[in-house]
C-alpha cells in the first residue's frame, strides 16, 4: 500500500494507521523538499500529536470528516506558533498568536497541519521564484515554474508531500498552480469562506481555497471550510448579480448548459497543447451529451481586465505592506510592482476599472442563459524559471473580478509532460453543481498523473 495515495476518506476509515500516515508524508518531506522547495515551515510535534490523536479517534469509530489527512497551508494564513511571512522577508518573525479561522475549522474537522508552504512574495505574482524564501520547483519539471502565487501549495500536493493544501486566490492564484502542477483546485465565490487570519492582498478579490489531487479530495475540503467557517463576507463582497437566491445553492439539478467565450476561444497567445486540452474537454462534454455554445464577447477585453485588477491589487498592497518596505524588507521587484500600481494615473485607473466592470457584466450576462463557462485555465503550461509571460492570468483573473466560483482540473500534457487545464465558472454559491460537472468531465478525460519521480 503506498500512504500518499490514500484518498482522505481512505484515511478517515482507517485504511492505514493515521500515525504512520503522518510520518510518511513528514519522511517524503525531508526526502524531496531539499529540491522541490515547497515548504518553508513544519510543525512537526504538533502534527504527530494530532496524527496519535486521529488514530485513536479513527479507532473508536469517531473520525471526523478529515481526520488524519496531512494538508498544508499558504505561508499568508496564520498557523499558530508559525510565522505568517506572506513571503516577504521583514515578516520572518510575524508570528501567529493563533490560528486562522479556516485552519481552526481544519483542525476541528482532524486535519493534521504539517507546516507551512512557499509562495510568490506577498502572493503578487505568479512564479514562486521568491527571494526570501527559495525558488519552489514544479514537480512535473524542475527548472519550471510552479506558478504562483501558490505555488508551494501546488507543488507540495503534486509530489505528494500532503494530502491537500490551502491556497489563495486573487487573480488565479489558486487555479494557476492547479493547471502548471497537473492538480485540482477550487476558488470559491468571493467571500464565501471566512478570511481572518489571512494577509491580505487585495480584499475584493481575495478568496481562500483548496488544492487536492482528486476531486473527491477538493471537495472534502471546501465543505469543511464552507459549512464549519461562520461569520462569511459573501453579503458584501459578492457581485450584486451573483448575490442572490444562488449564493449557498443547493439545487440538485445538474450544470447542463455550458458555455465558452469568443474572445477567450480566439486568445492568440494560447498554446497548442492547452488548445488541445480544451477541445478534448469540448469533446467529452459532448459525448456526455450537454450542450456547449460559443457566447459572443465583443467588449470583453481580457488583458485590460487583468491589468485592472493588477493595479487594484498593488494599489491596495503597498498599504498593507507599507511598513515592511519601510524597514527595507521587500524585494525591488516587489517594490517596482507596488510603485507601478501606485504611479498609475487616473486615466489608467479608470480605464482598469472599466474593463473590469465590462469583464464581471459579460460573465453575469452569459450566466443568464449558461449554467456555467468552460475555457483553458492559463493560455500556456509551466515555463522556464527567468521572465514570465505577462498573460497567465488574462483567463483566471475574470472569476475573481465577477466573484464567481471556478474550478481547475487537468486536461492533458504538452509535447514535454507538462500539465495543461481547463477550468469551469459558474453562479455565485454553485461550488457543489461545479464539483459535480468537474466529477463528469474528469472521469471522461482521465488526464491526471502525477509527476514522475515523485508517484
Amino acid at each position: 500500500m503506498i500512504l500518499h495515495h490514500l484518498s482522505i476518506a481512505d484515511i478517515r476509515a482507517g485504511k492505514a494507521d493515521a500515525i504512520a500516515i503522518t510520518d510518511h508524508y513528514l519522511e517524503r518531506i525531508a526526502r524531496f523538499d531539499g529540491q522541490l522547495r515547497a515548504f518553508t515551515a513544519l510543525d512537526t510535534a504538533n502534527a504527530r500529536a494530532a496524527a496519535v490523536d486521529s488514530a485513536r479517534r479513527i479507532a473508536a469509530g469517531q473520525a471526523r470528516p478529515l481526520e488524519g489527512a496531512p494538508m498544508a497551508i499558504k505561508a499568508n494564513i496564520d498557523v499558530k506558533g508559525l510565522a505568517t511571512t506572506a513571503g516577504v522577508a521583514h515578516r520572518r518573525n510575524a508570528i501567529a498568536a493563533a490560528d486562522a479561522p479556516v485552519v481552526t475549522a481544519l483542525r476541528a474537522a482532524g486535519t493534521v497541519i504539517l507546516g507551512h508552504v512557499n509562495m510568490h512574495e506577498a502572493a503578487l505574482g505568479a512564479t514562486t521564484d521568491n527571494e526570501a524564501y527559495g525558488r519552489t520547483e514544479n514537480p512535473h519539471a524542475i527548472g519550471r515554474t510552479p506558478g504562483g502565487s501558490s505555488g508551494g501549495s501546488g507543488a507540495a500536493v503534486a509530489a505528494g508531500l500532503c494530502v491537500a493544501a490551502l491556497g489563495t486566490d486573487t487573480l488565479g492564484s489558486v487555479r494557476i498552480p492547479a493547471a502548471y502542477n497537473g492538480i485540482y483546485g477550487l476558488k470559491p465565490t468571493n467571500g464565501l469562506i471566512y478570511d481572518r487570519g489571512l494577509v491580505y492582498l487585495a480584499r475584493r478579490l481575495d478568496s481562500i481555497g483548496p488544492l487536492a489531487r482528486s476531486l473527491d479530495d477538493l471537495a472534502a475540503v471546501f465543505e469543511v471550510l464552507r459549512s464549519s467557517v461562520p461569520g462569511s463576507r459573501a453579503s458584501q463582497a459578492a457581485p450584486d448579480d451573483a448575490r442572490d437566491e444562488r449564493m449557498g445553492n443547493s439545487d440538485p439539478l445538474p450544470l447542463t448548459r455550458l458555455a465558452t467565450l469568443a474572445t477567450v476561444d480566439a486568445y492568440p497567445e494560447t498554446e497548442s497543447a492547452v488548445r488541445d486540452g480544451f477541445v478534448a474537454a469540448l469533446t467529452a462534454l459532448d459525448a456526455l451529451d450537454l450542450t456547449v455554445t460559443q457566447a459572443a464577447t465583443p467588449d470583453l477585453d481580457l488583458t485590460a481586465a487583468r491589468m485592472g485588477g493588477f493595479m487594484e491589487s498593488a494599489r491596495e498592497a503597498a498599504g498593507y505592506f507599507a511598513a515592511d518596505r519601510a524597514a527595507g524588507g521587500i524585494s525591488r521587484g516587489f517594490g517596482a510592482m507596488l510603485d507601478f500600481g501606485m504611479g498609475a494615473n487616473a486615466d489608467a485607473i479608470a480605464a482598469g476599472g472599466a474593463a473590469m466592470a465590462q469583464a464581471r457584466a459579460t460573465l453575469l450576462a452569459v450566466l443568464e442563459t449558461a449554467d456555467a463557462i468552460i475555457m483553458p485555465t492559463t493560455p500556456q503550461a509551466a515555463f522556464a524559471h527567468g521572465r514570465a509571460p505577462v498573460t497567465q492570468a488574462d483567463f483566471t483573473a475574470l472569476a475573481n473580478i465577477a466573484g464567481l466560483p471556478a474550478l481547475a482540473l487537468p486536461a492533458g500534457f504538452d509535447a514535454d509532460g507538462l500539465p495543461v487545464g481547463i477550468q469551469l465558472i459558474g453562479r455565485g454559491g454553485d461550488e457543489a453543481r461545479l464539483l459535480a460537472l468537474g466529477r463528469q468531465l474528469d472521469g471522461a478525460l482521465r488526464a491526471y498523473r502525477p509527476p514522475a519521480g515523485f508517484a
